[in-house]
């Protein structure tokens, strides 16, 4: 489930308790939803945009996308006072996740601030551990859903069984199709913004990793064949944006071996994490697969800046609408 059917069921409860409000999904139409708003006995109508926004880029995009709707209204996440500051000064109308409101136009004056979002709202289930290793490896190679069983299982790193149990999982679900010459991803940006909740929530607690601290720069480390950075390294590299503090660096080599190479030791507050690759090792990352690695980990920091990093490569390379 997208984030936005989560806003759309809760939306209703996070507003007035007097307002008559109804949602109308429209996937097919240039705006997601059309919300008529009742107050009293005067209906509005607005064009729904949902969208994720974290920093004013965010909201002069929609601007440009709102720019040949009529009525358009921004439904997001909660916003900060700086964000709240922009849209009033653009005349962005919108409402957000914890039921802060500014709708202003000839009609009707409406403005709810300082609201706080609800931490207890439902939160998304995920995929199995399994499942997330066997998708990851279906977006690597595209061409994987066509091979057989024990070429996806070698390649994703997981069972047989878990390959059959995945496969039945992207059917039951409506991810792919269930004759297997037709087989294709389906939607698979939906697929991407469930992967990326299920690294954070099912497959990154699980990577064997150790945290060190090392004498060497990270641009020094040269890396050997099947090493692969990721997180704010890889950013970095993709991006030209970040500069790396926190390092992870994905390595099939025994982490003793690593210790002595990078003359390191273990610290809780080190700055290079080493792990074990959770995919197979006969797997091919292409940039999509690496770009959602990335993006993945970034989103699982509490550092905002990385939240940012994450939406500039959601744009140059995931293409998603929103991320979770």
């Amino acid at each position: 489930m997208k984030k936005e059917l989560i806003w759309l069921h809760q939306l209703p409860h996070t507003l007035p308790q007097d307002w008559q409000v109804e949602i109308e999904p429209l996937p097919q139409a240039s705006y997601d939803a059309r919300l008529r708003l009742t107050l009293h006995t005067k209906t509005h109508n607005f064009a729904v945009v949902y969208k994720q926004i974290h920093r004013k880029e965010n909201l002069a995009q929609f601007l440009k996308q709102a720019a040949e709707t009529d009525n358009p209204l921004l439904i997001c996440n909660c916003l900060s006072d700086f964000l709240h500051q922009y849209c009033r000064e653009h005349g962005i109308n919108y409402i957000d996740e914890a039921g802060n409101v500014s709708i202003v136009d000839d009609a009707v004056y409406i403005l709810i601030q300082g609201r706080q979002p609800d931490t207890q709202l439902p939160q998304v289930n995920t995929m199995s551990i399994g499942v997330a290793k066997c998708l990851f490896a279906l977006f690597a190679e595209e061409e994987l859903l066509q091979k057989t069983y024990s070429e996806i299982a070698a390649k994703a790193g997981i069972s047989l069984g878990m390959v059959n149990k995945a496969i039945h999982y992207l059917i039951d679900n409506h991810h792919i199709p269930a004759e297997k010459q037709h087989r294709r991803l389906l939607d698979p940006k939906a697929l991407q913004y469930q992967w990326l909740q299920a690294y954070r929530q099912t497959l990154k607690p699980k990577l064997k990793a150790m945290t060190v601290n090392t004498p060497l720069s990270w641009s020094s480390i040269a890396l050997e064949e099947g090493e692969l950075w990721s997180g704010e390294i890889a950013a970095y590299q993709l991006t030209k944006y970040l500069t790396p503090e926190q390092w992870l660096l994905f390595t099939r080599a025994p982490f003793q071996q690593k210790f002595r190479q990078y003359q390191a030791r273990p610290a809780q507050d080190g700055k290079l994490t080493i792990a074990a690759p959770f995919w197979g090792e006969s797997l091919t990352l292409n940039q999509t697969a690496q770009a959602l690695l990335c993006t993945a980990e970034l989103l699982t920091s509490p550092d905002s800046r990385n939240r940012e990093v994450a939406e500039i490569l959601n744009e140059q390379f995931l293409h998603l609408k929103q991320l979770p």
